[in-house]
């Protein structure tokens, strides 16, 4: 079985499916369940599959489908980066930063879409790190705009907080201020009902987990992980690696 790269784990993070902007939270309950599943039990190829379905089906002028099929792109880029697939991933960044384009046009202002600019910046970083001089800032400056705009915005805080845990200390990055930025989202999540059959709630939630982790905080990152499979008990990630290997490494 092929466990997704999970876009987390990335400067560009990936990880997500939040649309917390005015558009709302496009998720179709005809690919959200699917995709959770997909995503929880590593199956990258059912991804791809849906993932072409709402391609063909996204209509070009329906900013929400849009929106879904741009969070599917998301998703998907940021496993092809940690797979190191990185010409797929390259098409993909272009198709979505397509998307993203178009729908600044219409909405300058929104946080969703300069936090999602940010990230593709982000991503292409992933694929080149000899890029990240100049392009680093680039994207900061999208998600910085993101938080500024909506300081309570999902996805500006899901980059926000990937930008600083995955950034070196020398460039600013702070991994205690991405737990932060990182329990922001969850929260907002949580407050506006975005949880059940979620792949970036969990996928967040997951962030978290592991920033708690790497600062030391380990009750809090084992509490975390016991959330998740709690609420998420086949997510083969956590369950299966994470968890126990926290719990070995900490002989708790």
């Amino acid at each position: 079985m092929e466990r997704p790269q999970h876009t987390t784990r990335l400067v560009l993070g990936i990880l997500t499916l939040l649309l917390s902007m005015h558009f709302g939270f496009s998720q179709s309950i005809t690919y959200r369940d699917s995709i959770y599943k997909a995503y929880s039990r590593g199956h990258m190829d059912k991804w791809l599959v849906l993932m072409n379905a709402c391609e063909k089906s996204a209509g070009h002028d329906n900013v929400a489908e849009q929106m879904e099929l741009l969070s599917y792109y998301y998703g998907y880029t940021a496993w092809l980066i940690g797979a190191e697939k990185h010409d797929t991933a390259e098409v993909y960044i272009d198709k979505s930063e397509a998307i993203i384009d178009r729908l600044l046009e219409d909405a300058p202002e929104d946080a969703t879409l300069q936090a999602y600019k940010g990230a593709y910046i982000a991503f292409t970083i992933g694929i080149s790190n000899l890029k990240a001089i100049y392009l680093g800032p680039k994207s900061m400056r999208y998600i910085n705009k993101s938080i500024e705009l909506d300081p309570e915005n999902i996805q500006g805080n899901i980059e926000k907080g990937n930008s600083m845990y995955y950034r070196p200390s020398a460039f600013g990055g702070d991994k205690d201020e991405a737990i932060e930025y990182y329990i922001k989202a969850v929260e907002s999540f949580e407050k506006q009902g975005l949880v059940i059959n979620n792949w970036m709630y969990i996928n967040t939630m997951t962030a978290l987990g592991q920033a708690y982790e790497a600062t030391n905080q380990i009750q809090k990152a084992k509490l975390c992980y016991e959330k998740i499979i709690r609420i998420f008990p086949n997510f083969m990630w956590v369950e299966d690696e994470l968890y126990p290997d926290m719990l070995k490494r900490h002989q708790l």
